[in-house]
């Protein structure tokens, strides 16, 4: 009796861990935080647009699971960056809309940096009647960010940002140095560290 529980639970948890293995979600979200994009630091547009085809699939195959949408999200907003304006601007509003569906279906979703990259991309998309973009929605969406998570390396990397590009080199000075002093406590994998070079480089401008 008792080896066939024990038999039972074993297999139970072999099979649990091959599902945790084979998550896409996570193994979307490992593939594209180490992705050749940030090690090599070079935009491969090819690169980026199967990983957004792949972040479609499976938030539609998932479409109750927040991280798949906020994950999405993310993807599409960093392509929205580095492409011309017309296709960025379209992808940019896809982007808001998969990181407020994850948020609609999960306030807490990765908490302050799902916050903090709807902030950022308030901020660095256009306004009326180009696009969606706000200076105050931004502003407010990078507060709730720091206030979930007023440590947190994404919430004041994206403030750092924020308040750099609005010229007030005081408050992006502190909330890089807070991000990158937060960084080096441990290794960063190669999105964040792709991240982190646009801070130093922010804060020696302030600084020199």
């Amino acid at each position: 009796m008792w080896t066939r529980v024990c038999l039972l639970c074993c297999l139970m948890a072999q099979s649990i861990a091959t599902m945790a293995m084979t998550d896409p979600v996570s193994e979307l979200f490992d593939d594209w935080q180490n992705s050749a994009v940030f090690i090599n630091q070079t935009l491969d547009k090819a690169l980026l647009q199967r990983f957004i085809a792949r972040a479609q699939s499976v938030s539609k195959q998932n479409p109750t699971n927040a991280k798949a949408w906020a994950l999405s999200g993310q993807i599409k907003a960093f392509y929205a960056s580095q492409v011309p304006s017309i296709e960025g601007l379209k992808v940019a509003k896809q982007a808001r809309d998969d990181l407020q569906y994850a948020l609609s279906l999960d306030p807490r979703v990765f908490p302050h940096q799902t916050y903090a990259e709807l902030g950022y991309l308030y901020h660095n998309t256009p306004g009326w009647p180009f696009s969606f973009g706000s200076q105050t929605m931004a502003e407010k969406l990078l507060s709730k960010a720091l206030e979930i998570d007023p440590q947190g390396l994404m919430s004041n990397l994206r403030a750092g940002e924020f308040w750099f590009d609005q010229k007030n080199y005081a408050q992006a000075q502190k909330h890089l140095q807070l991000a990158v002093d937060c960084a080096a406590a441990k290794k960063q994998d190669g999105w964040i560290e792709f991240q982190l070079i646009q801070a130093n480089q922010m804060l020696t401008k302030i600084t020199k």
